[in-house]
């Protein structure tokens, strides 16, 4: 790990050193917070900012979130200056917001099913577009549906980008005939993808790709609620108008006519109506594994190594997948268990679906008398952004241990951190294929 002797950085204090305590090499503060106390902080507030996110959207479908508020308030005054030195006592609080990841997950899960009811397996065209159109990224669930009926019957097609994919499972979604299909793969193809596109575009919470100041695209931009880029136009109080005006003054949408399809809607709670048949399927040597392969990408080299594992599975494993990882492997026909019609690939949905896959582990946990750490599962996640981090706190509060991340190392993790979670998690890095899938398979 390259950073593992780098030393601290703080200047949140009148105390803080000239350019901050750890600007020239000091392992201490003023305080007398040292680095690895320094990036446990850190790591709060990054699990805090990942947790806000998916604390916005539940309390935006009316979900009570007051317990996930108190830990987020508690949380901030930890980190003042001069609160707390005891590195026990930062692991125990960073547990506590993983506890409310596992807790506002299951909230705004909750809350999603109650109003668009239970996700179900659907095929959705990709990349296929007509007539006038909007295309929609982001993950805001709720902020689809009041964009659904606004255009309803206005002669507008809607698209979903990334995340927003899972909303095709949605039955109260998906009841909506002009919500068409998907148009391109994770969050940071969008340069070149609203390029192409000809109609109307709206990003409704974060991954948004600040646009280059040539491109060709930003004045049919449009942003929602915390989303906002230099140029595009903010949509204010819910009022699509304009946002629906000028995508019916643009060119009809005509250069994406693909033949494919991708499938989504695998919920947890669809999941594990097939109980039975899973458990059947494992008793009879039917299923060896499940892999949970899922997390945030992003551009770069070394993620090529998900779609290579993917692609490489035995037939006899099965895939569990959420957040926009999945499109580096989520147009690849897996097909089912031998001998069953258990999908060897499920799409559990958006990043803040995440707590599906502890579902079905507990479940599978719970049926075969199996301790959570010691069932056939593989957990391989990629990372990039901080709720990414929530997600890993999370399983961390729920005790999950033997969890594989990748492709690089989070450069907030010192020695004595990395130290503590491969201690108490067996937390490590991928490595390559080959040698990965002989530790897996065993």
């Amino acid at each position: 790990m390259s950073n593992i002797d780098l030393a601290m950085f703080c200047n949140q204090c009148e105390m803080s050193a000239p350019m901050g305590c750890g600007a020239k090499g000091q392992e201490k503060g003023t305080c007398g917070k040292d680095s690895t106390l320094a990036r446990l902080q850190d790591i709060m507030i990054y699990g805090l900012k990942g947790l806000s996110a998916y604390r916005e959207h539940a309390n935006e479908l009316g979900a009570d979130t007051k317990s996930v508020d108190d830990v987020m308030s508690e949380t901030l005054y930890f980190t003042l200056t001069n609160v707390n030195f005891n590195f026990n006592e930062h692991i125990a609080q960073l547990m506590k917001v993983g506890s409310a990841g596992v807790q506002v997950m299951e909230l705004l899960s909750d809350a999603h099913a109650k109003k668009f009811g239970v996700p179900t397996p659907v095929s959705v065209s990709q990349n296929r577009a007509e007539g006038k159109a909007i295309l929609v990224s982001g993950h805001n669930m709720e902020m689809l549906h009041k964009l659904l009926e606004a255009t309803k019957d206005r002669g507008v097609n809607i698209y979903t980008h990334s995340e927003m994919l899972p909303a095709h499972g949605y039955p109260e979604l998906r009841k909506y005939s002009h919500l068409k299909g998907n148009i391109g793969k994770a969050w940071f193809d969008q340069g070149k993808l609203f390029e192409e596109w000809s109609g109307a575009i709206v990003v409704n919470t974060n991954c948004i790709v600040p646009p280059r100041s040539n491109c060709g695209y930003l004045d049919r931009l449009y942003t929602y609620k915390i989303v906002g880029v230099e140029g595009a136009k903010k949509i204010e109080n819910d009022d699509f108008e304009p946002l629906i005006t000028q995508a019916l003054s643009l060119p009809s949408v005509d250069r994406f006519n693909a033949e494919t399809t991708l499938v989504t809607g695998h919920n947890y709670r669809t999941i594990l109506t097939l109980a039975p048949q899973i458990l059947e399927a494992i008793s009879a040597g039917k299923i060896r594994r499940f892999f949970v392969i899922a997390g945030c990408d992003a551009p770069g080299k070394g993620r090529e190594y998900y779609r290579e594992l993917a692609q490489r599975l035995p037939k006899d494993c099965v895939i569990l997948t959420s957040s926009c990882g999945k499109f580096r492997f989520n147009d690849i026909d897996f097909g089912t268990i031998e001998g069953t019609q258990i999908p060897r690939y499920l799409d559990l949905g958006q990043c803040n679906d995440s707590n599906g896959a502890v579902k079905i582990a507990l479940a599978l946990s719970s049926a075969l008398g199996v301790p959570l750490n010691d069932l056939p599962v593989s957990i391989v996640l990629m990372w990039m952004e901080q709720k990414a981090i929530i997600i890993l706190l999370a399983l961390f509060s729920l005790g999950v241990q033997n969890i594989h991340i990748g492709p690089s190392a989070p450069e907030f993790v010192n020695e004595p951190i990395l130290n503590f979670l491969v201690e108490n998690f067996n937390l490590s890095l991928i490595s390559n294929v080959e040698d990965d899938l002989k530790k897996f398979l065993g």
